[in-house]
């Protein structure tokens, strides 16, 4: 029953990141329907009840992810970063903590399993490519030393940043 579910779900719901409100999980189907499929492309039991925590812990999973997305990609490096985090148990409730969410796992590998199941799920497609993560890096740390300068920008800023620089340049 549920393997039907999934698979009649599972091609008319988008990226999990772009679904903005209730109305769009609404469209999707049931809420039973669209839970089940969430839960099993995530890899993890979520405990919520009704439509507006499911959508709430969308939103926390997409911007945890995506916030949190170079940390990520490292930890499920070949080079077994993962282990780096500590004992096992240490491991999981670290990446528990960066994610907001309880991940259950017995083993190594099934902790890395679920978190790339996580990742997969909610990453933002335009934030895999390294140079458009060192973009956006490049962005925010300009925006935050600008607020060092006294210069107050938005976080998404219309102008580039050589307009910033040339309107704030000392005149000579």
């Amino acid at each position: 029953m549920q393997k039907k579910i999934i698979d009649n779900t599972s091609s008319r719901i988008p990226d999990l990141y772009k679904i903005k409100d209730v109305e769009t999980l609404k469209s999707f189907g049931s809420y039973t329907e669209v839970k089940i499929w969430v839960e099993k492309k995530v890899g993890v039991t979520l405990k919520i009840n009704g439509w507006n925590q499911l959508l709430k812990r969308i939103y926390d999973l997409s911007f945890s992810v995506n916030e949190n997305i170079e940390k990520l990609i490292f930890l499920l490096d070949e080079n077994k970063h993962l282990k780096e985090l500590g004992s096992f148990p240490e491991a999981k409730k670290k990446v528990s903590a960066l994610l907001g969410l309880q991940i259950k796992a017995r083993s190594w590998k099934q902790l890395e399993r679920n978190l790339k199941s996580i990742v997969v799920a909610f990453r933002n497609r335009d934030m895999v490519d390294k140079s458009a993560i060192f973009e956006k890096n490049k962005i925010r740390n300009f925006i935050h030393s600008s607020r060092l300068e006294g210069i107050q920008m938005s976080d998404t800023p219309a102008l580039k940043m050589t307009d910033v620089l040339d309107k704030y340049r000392a005149k000579q």
